[in-house]
C-alpha cells in the first residue's frame, strides 16, 4: 500500500482584516477546523492510518464500516477523526479531500476537483463531508470554541494537489486560522 501525505495549510495568525481580503477576493472558500485527527481511510481495507504513516489505533464501528463501504474501492479519503479529542463527539469521521479516487492519485488535479467527487458521494451518521463556506470568514473564525471546533481553514479550490511519500511542506493555497491555546499563540 503506497502512504501519501496530505497536504498541509501555512498557520497564519487570526487577522480580521486579511480575512476579510480574502473573502473578497472570491477566491477561497472556508470550512472549520475541527479538533481531530488527520487521517486518510483506505475503502478497501478500511483502515485508519495518521499523518505518521501509522495505522491509527481507531478501529471504525459496525455503522462507520457500514458507511465507507458504500464508497468506491481503492478510494483514500483524508478527514478529520473526531473521536479522542474531544468528550461530546466521537465516532465521526468528516472527510476534506479524496487523495487516491478507484485507483488514480489526483496528483495534480485541483482540490476543487477533489471536492466534486467527495461531494457526490454518500454521507451518513458516522461519516460526513465537511460545509464549505464562501462567505463570513471572520464570523466563522470568532465562533469557533477552541475545544471542538479550532478555527478555520481557507482553501482555494484551484490549488493544486500534491501529495508525497515523505513529509512535505505547507502549500501556499491553504491556510489554517485557529484560536490561541496553552500549546500555541495561534
Amino acid at each position: 500500500m503506497i502512504f501519501y501525505y496530505p497536504n498541509r495549510p501555512i498557520l497564519i495568525p487570526p487577522n480580521e482584516k486579511q480575512l476579510n481580503s480574502l473573502e473578497e477576493s472570491g477566491k477561497y472558500v472556508a470550512e472549520k477546523k475541527w479538533n481531530g485527527d488527520n487521517v486518510l481511510i483506505h475503502t478497501d481495507t478500511l483502515e485508519v492510518w495518521n499523518r505518521h504513516k501509522e495505522r491509527h489505533r481507531f478501529v471504525p464501528d459496525e455503522m462507520m464500516r457500514e458507511e465507507l463501504s458504500k464508497w468506491p474501492k481503492h478510494t483514500v479519503i483524508n478527514a478529520e477523526l473526531m473521536n479522542y479529542r474531544t468528550k461530546t463527539i466521537k465516532n465521526l469521521l468528516i472527510a476534506h479531500c479524496i487523495m487516491v479516487w478507484k485507483g488514480k492519485p489526483l496528483i495534480g488535479k485541483t482540490w476543487g476537483d477533489s471536492r466534486k467527487i467527495l461531494e457526490d458521494q454518500p454521507s451518513g451518521i458516522c461519516l460526513q463531508v465537511s460545509q464549505t463556506y464562501t462567505s463570513g470568514f471572520w464570523q466563522l473564525f470568532q465562533s469557533a470554541d477552541g475545544t471542538i471546533i479550532e478555527g478555520i481553514i481557507i482553501k482555494d479550490p484551484m490549488g493544486k494537489l500534491v501529495f508525497s511519500t515523505t513529509p512535505i511542506p505547507d502549500v501556499s493555497w491553504m491556510k489554517k486560522i485557529r484560536k490561541p491555546s496553552k500549546k500555541y499563540q495561534f
